[in-house]
């Protein structure tokens, strides 16, 4: 265009007369020159733009790619299969679960321990033995005494029980012929009579009386304490005063007992409750009953306080009466507390020796006559001191059998 303008007019000219000619120059080429159509575009629908959006997979990502590019981990190696065996059947775990111990330790990676050195080796050890050295010595004294006062005494009995001693410088051994001498016994086997119907006698008053004050007492709702006090007193109260005193309220001149039952039976009531061979075991049961009745009160009561008050309030929203309650509820929880108080009121009737010796001495005519003031005679008055011994050991056989049996039937009830 501006080559058109010189060859025209040349090259004498000014900037105005230049830009004039510019602008017509401009003007006439905007006429030579058709204008071009306008087209209008027809864009999508919004919705057809998302889907497409949508359609497109996005990039992966680096670290997508990365992960693809990576080698594969070797295979984890199989857990070993856990197998139970006769040793685990026979475990108690086994028995009351149906299964054996946990087993995920199997699938942990077995980590190395720890290598010590021999110093610290030496250290544990030493602390181990100081750990352990700390009961010993607390359990020292009371070892000595029981030492001192039960098996040294036992293991003396048990090799006098093989001789015969007639006086204190005379022993001869016979092996076991006092053992045989035993069997042969009238009187023993008379006196162990009289000792297991004594024990029957405690056991039929002593094991249920107690029970009946514990659940008195577990009902009531003050004055509780006051009256644990005073049925355990008798238990605190010594043996040989008790007897004594015993021994008064059973007299059959002026005792207490025949002065209160004059006031409701007509006439003068004269019973010998130690002179007749028919009454003195029951008398001598009551007092022993009497003495043990605190103890045994107790224990019922622990055992009724671990039953849940929740299985009385369900009882006695069914309408459960207190009959009821204590042959549904309470007897089946305490019977394990039963047993134990049975076993312990059988052995202490076996044992019984000092009611006996001080409110009768084994009369009359021996109806009172029990094992222990048997072995007591035999050894002190007729000083025949190795067969009292013989009789005490065997009385000892007799009473741990009856413990082991115990003992066997608390295993098998587990």
């Amino acid at each position: 265009m501006a080559d058109n303008i010189f060859n025209k007019v040349g090259s004498d000219l000014t900037e105005s007369t230049i830009t004039s000619m510019l602008e017509e120059e401009i003007k006439v080429h905007k006429k030579e020159t058709p204008s071009l159509p306008i087209i209008k575009l027809k864009l999508p629908p919004k919705e057809s733009v998302v889907k497409i959006k949508e359609k497109k997979k996005p990039e992966e990502s680096i670290f997508k790619v990365l992960q693809q590019t990576k080698t594969e981990e070797p295979p984890k190696p199989a857990v070993p299969s856990f197998t139970i065996t006769q040793e685990m059947r026979k475990s108690w775990r086994f028995r009351r679960f149906g299964k054996p111990l946990k087993t995920y330790a199997l699938k942990r990676p077995a980590t190395p321990l720890p290598v010590l050195k021999k110093e610290e080796i030496k250290k544990q050890k030493v602390y181990k033995l100081k750990k352990e050295f700390i009961g010993v010595e607390l359990l020292t004294p009371a070892l000595i005494v029981f030492l001192l006062f039960s098996w040294i005494p036992i293991i003396k009995t048990f090799i006098i029980s093989m001789q015969k001693i007639t006086s204190v410088h005379s022993a001869e051994f016979i092996g076991i012929q006092n053992f045989i001498k035993i069997f042969m016994d009238l009187k023993f086997w008379e006196a162990f009579s009289h000792s297991i119907l004594l024990s029957l006698f405690i056991i039929a008053f002593g094991a249920w009386l107690p029970f009946l004050i514990a659940l008195y007492v577990y009902e009531m709702k003050k004055g509780s304490g006051i009256v644990k006090v005073l049925y355990f007193l008798p238990f605190l109260t010594p043996a040989v005063p008790a007897a004594i005193l015993w021994k008064w309220i059973y007299n059959q001149g002026f005792g207490l007992l025949n002065s209160i039952l004059s006031l409701f039976v007509p006439g003068e009531v004269n019973i010998g409750w130690l002179a007749d061979s028919k009454l003195v075991l029951f008398s001598i049961a009551i007092v022993f009953i009497w003495k043990n009745i605190g103890w045994a009160m107790l224990i019922y009561l622990a055992g009724l306080q671990n039953i849940p008050k929740t299985l009385f309030e369900d009882a006695s929203l069914l309408g459960a009466g207190l009959w009821q309650k204590i042959k549904e509820i309470i007897l089946p929880s305490i019977l394990p507390v039963i047993a134990t108080v049975v076993f312990l009121q059988l052995i202490s009737g076996l044992q019984v020796f000092t009611e006996v010796y001080i409110m009768t001495n084994g009369g009359p005519e021996g109806g009172s006559e029990v094992i222990a003031t048997y072995i007591y005679k035999k050894a002190f008055l007729y000083m025949d001191i190795g067969y009292a011994a013989g009789v005490a050991v065997f009385f000892l056989f007799i009473l741990v059998s009856i413990t082991l049996l115990r003992m066997n039937i608390n295993l098998k009830r587990g």
